[in-house]
């Protein structure tokens, strides 16, 4: 029973280790106040506290639904990340309810000066759109990745 144990063991490490691409960066997680990272590729652009993100990139006010959102917008903060030109973006967070893990898929033609990066009270990111219905809105926004 232990050889076949030893011989399964000794099979899985193979396994793994040939799965595992040795030259992918693994990313160090964030630090516990930031609230934003921007990842272009497998790099960290910048990682966001949200007193950097309040002295750095403007904040503004979009009233969707009669409902103030106040915060960065959207392509303000990816500028300000050093973000350049990008056709697509992941926005990752939590879904309604904050049940569920959610990436929502964002192209940069659907984006325009209304998408608001709106701080919480609880001091999170919540990704809002006038033309991106409620139910698709990201909250707790944690990472904005390009491909």
């Amino acid at each position: 029973m232990r050889r076949y144990f030893l011989v399964v063991l000794v099979g899985l490490v193979v396994l793994v280790a040939g799965c595992s691409d040795g030259d992918a960066e693994v990313l160090e997680p964030p630090a516990e106040d930031v609230v934003l990272r921007v990842v272009t590729g497998e790099t960290i652009a910048r990682d966001w506290t949200l007193d950097e993100l309040e002295a750095e990139v403007a904040f503004t006010e979009v009233v969707i639904e009669g409902d103030l959102q106040a915060g960065p917008l959207f392509l303000d903060a990816i500028d300000a990340s050093g973000v350049a030109e990008w056709e697509t973006a992941e926005v990752l967070g939590m879904s309604e309810g904050r049940v569920l893990e959610v990436a929502l898929d964002v192209a940069a033609a659907d984006v325009d000066e209304t998408w608001i990066l709106d701080v919480s009270n609880r001091g999170t990111l919540k990704l809002a759109a006038p033309d991106l219905p409620r139910e698709r809105w990201v909250r707790d926004v944690g990472e904005i990745r390009f491909p």
